[in-house]
């Protein structure tokens, strides 16, 4: 199999001939050094059978201004079916990021494309600010739901670009979650934002397009609405914030595919050694079982990450993903 079979067969529960591996290089500082001490990115993609890469959709904030609160309701942020919205290089310069047109073209043969978006509360916050963004859920409620409205149709019309341009998943990236709680009440979430996340979702699993929803921090108090909605994939599950490995495995095992479970902080950075191999190993020994995980890190692989820990990790990882084999796999 190559990596693209992989993780389709990974997303539609079927057999694999080893637990399919990804890893968010995408961070150009730390990419400079990695090259440096072991070679390019695409000597790691290949040397550690990475199945996966993403295309990046820039910030929705293509103005140079930060909106105000009571500009929502005109703002026009453009057509999402404007091909820059896919084909827009060099929109970050911390970013060694691919547009969605260039991964599909470059990667797409051989690894499944993902596509990446901005989130309801996320996106919105590249616009306003995170302060406001926040601020202005509690004290304008009104102008942010119907600003929210009109958002999820334009990214369910991005998405839809991504999809026509050859992207395999759609991930939308919205934290929700602090260190062991969320950043809004529940009762807010499900009132404010759920319904938007939701037309998303539901619109991009319409086309029969797997979607991964990307949410740092602790969500547990929202799990159940996450795979009611829709999600097909959680990334990454932050232990590190409350998230529980067992417990998210026992409870939405069949349902979810775990992407994650190397921690850039937690795992990369504070382990080494014997303890970042026991570390990754407990990952493996708790999502890999039965299918439904995806070995990736949690977020970027940061500068103050040592080149030779991540190529320690993943040569461990390789070793471990061929162990988990589907039974069932005939070559």
């Amino acid at each position: 199999m190559n990596g693209k079979e992989r993780v389709l067969a990974t997303l539609n529960r079927q057999a694999v001939d080893q637990t399919p591996l990804d890893c968010w290089l995408y961070q150009r500082q730390f990419l400079d050094m990695l090259e440096a001490e072991y070679g390019p990115r695409e000597r790691f993609l290949d040397e550690f059978n990475i199945s996966i890469f993403t295309g990046w959709t820039p910030y929705p904030n293509q103005l140079g201004c930060k909106v105000k609160v009571d500009e929502l309701g005109t703002l026009d942020i453009g057509d999402p079916a404007d091909p820059k919205w896919i084909t827009h290089r060099d929109w970050n310069p911390d970013f060694a990021a691919l547009c969605v047109v260039d991964a599909v073209q470059q990667q797409g043969d051989t690894r499944a494309i993902v596509a990446h978006m901005w989130g309801i509360v996320e996106g919105t916050s590249t616009l306003m600010g995170i302060e406001k963004c926040w601020a202005s859920l509690r004290k304008k409620p009104e102008l942010m739901t119907a600003w929210f409205d009109r958002y999820a149709d334009w990214l369910c019309g991005l998405a839809d670009s991504c999809i026509e341009a050859g992207a395999d998943i759609i991930q939308m990236s919205d934290d929700w979650g602090s260190n062991n709680i969320m950043l809004f009440s529940p009762e807010m979430w499900r009132r404010m934002i759920r319904p938007y996340s939701e037309r998303v979702i539901k619109h991009v699993r319409s086309r029969d397009i797997p979607f991964v929803m990307h949410s740092d921090g602790y969500i547990m108090d929202i799990m159940d609405d996450i795979v009611d909605m829709g999600v097909s994939v959680l990334h990454p599950v932050q232990e590190s914030a409350g998230m529980h490995p067992k417990t998210i495995k026992d409870r939405y095992g069949d349902r979810l595919v775990v992407y994650g479970s190397l921690d850039t902080v937690d795992g990369l950075i504070l382990k080494d050694e014997e303890a970042l191999d026991q570390y990754i190993t407990e990952k493996f020994e708790i999502y890999a079982p039965g299918g439904g995980f995806i070995f990736t890190t949690g977020h970027f692989v940061q500068p103050d990450t040592p080149p030779q820990r991540l190529i320690r990790a993943y040569t461990l990882a390789n070793k471990l993903a061929a162990n988990y084999r589907s039974s069932e796999y005939e070559s």
